[in-house]
């Protein structure tokens, strides 16, 4: 489970509402049990990451749409100010730096995986390009069936709803940006 961020299940029940959806719909979409949602909607169960990205796919919205709203025209953001999302006895933080923004239909995280953390991420049906930008360590980052290793100083655009999957294959911490571009 990771850290329980309160507007979640707010943000959950608010999404599901507007698009005129029953939890049994909302499940059949998202490939998450109707009681889990409903837990996740009372504020009962935190989610993983897996589970908020097959929830953000499954009904077509922006992952961070799920953890806050907050929008405005100039944000200074600090990452020690960001609620770190991460999961019970994970080896990866996910910082959502900036949130969703309509205008520019982007959300903005920074990433951190210890030494040999993996992490596949869910297919994001909803998301058109995904980029990674390494700024620090060596990030192993397998396409479909494509393997590359990105470096300090290194990008790669793709395509965000082929399978993937990121892995710290260097010696020390390994930490990406990534920017989530949606349909």
């Amino acid at each position: 489970m990771m850290t329980q961020i309160p507007k979640v299940g707010q943000n959950l029940r608010k999404i599901r509402n507007d698009l005129g959806l029953s939890l049994d719909e909302a499940s059949k979409l998202t490939n998450v049990s109707k009681p889990m949602l409903g837990q996740i909607e009372r504020g009962e169960s935190s989610p993983t990451i897996s589970t908020l990205w097959k929830i953000s796919s499954g009904l077509k919205v922006n992952f961070t749409s799920l953890l806050d709203d907050n929008s405005g025209e100039l944000i200074l953001v600090k990452k020690e100010d960001v609620e770190v999302v991460q999961e019970e006895d994970s080896h990866m933080r996910l910082f959502p730096i900036f949130p969703f923004d309509s205008k520019s239909g982007i959300d903005v995280f920074i990433i951190e995986l210890d030494v040999d953390c993996k992490h596949t991420s869910a297919t994001h049906k909803n998301v058109l390009e995904e980029i990674v930008m390494v700024t620090e360590g060596s990030l192993e980052l397998t396409i479909e069936d494509k393997t590359f290793i990105l470096e300090k100083d290194h990008s790669l655009k793709f395509d965000g709803g082929l399978n993937h999957s990121y892995k710290n294959c260097g010696n020390n911490k390994t930490v990406f940006y990534n920017i989530e571009i949606y349909k």
